[in-house]
């Protein structure tokens, strides 16, 4: 009897075990195929995020290069200052395209839909990637930082800067027009609207500092969901 009882508890202790062996086995498959299906899911994430990003990598490339040249024409056009005579035809010329493209108001818009996914479906933690993933959730508000100073500016062109110019020229600044106020040219106001447009956009572009980080962002970002 001895005997028969050992031999079934040895029996029964190796049942358990077989079980046992079969449920962790179990689980390491099912760990195994649920991180196959995030790996898969990440991966479909990163390529969508890299799309979207070299996307706005090319319409932020395309905005600074308008503030730069709002910021330009401003300068050169106060360089002339102050108007006292009329100058010469050939620098009005100059200054009918100076002040065409004196105008800035353009804005950075860039499309966020994979990143609002992640936000909606409290997602972010599927990227393994700590770096990325922080870049990610403080994007948002980066944007919203920058864009402060663009909307600044762009508000500041449609309340006090277009008002003044349309009121004394013509759209396209034809001096040869002689409808056109040229007076207007030599006036303090004008010196001012000018000077504080040219000095948006230098808040924009440099002082802020807020742009490089958007562009260093921007960068990392396409770097980190390279598809490898």
């Amino acid at each position: 009897m001895e005997n028969k009882t050992g031999k079934y508890l040895k029996y029964a202790i190796g049942e358990i075990v077989l079980v046992v062996i079969g449920i962790l086995i179990a689980l390491q498959i099912n760990n195994w195929n649920e991180n196959r299906k995030n790996s898969n899911k990440e991966t479909a994430i990163l390529s969508n995020i890299h799309k979207e990003f070299k996307q706005n990598k090319k319409q932020l490339d395309s905005v600074v290069k308008q503030h730069q040249h709002v910021y330009s024409n401003c300068a050169k056009i106060m360089s002339l200052f102050p108007i006292t005579v009329k100058p010469p035809s050939s620098t009005l010329d100059s200054l009918s395209y100076q002040l065409f493209w004196s105008y800035g108001g353009v804005t950075f818009n860039p499309s966020q839909t994979s990143i609002n996914a992640l936000s909606s479906t409290s997602t972010f933690d599927i990227i393994k990637n700590d770096t990325l993933k922080d870049l990610l959730i403080s994007w948002n508000d980066l944007i919203e930082d920058y864009q402060e100073e663009e909307l600044r500016a762009r508000q500041y062109m449609i309340d006090q800067y277009d008002p003044y110019m349309a009121k004394h020229f013509d759209f396209k600044f034809n001096f040869k027009d002689k409808r056109n106020h040229f007076k207007a040219l030599q006036t303090l106001q004008f010196e001012y609207l000018v000077k504080n447009n040219h000095l948006l956009m230098e808040d924009i572009l440099i002082k802020s500092g807020e742009l490089q980080k958007v562009q260093e962002t921007i960068k990392t970002i396409i770097a980190l969901t390279k598809p490898k």
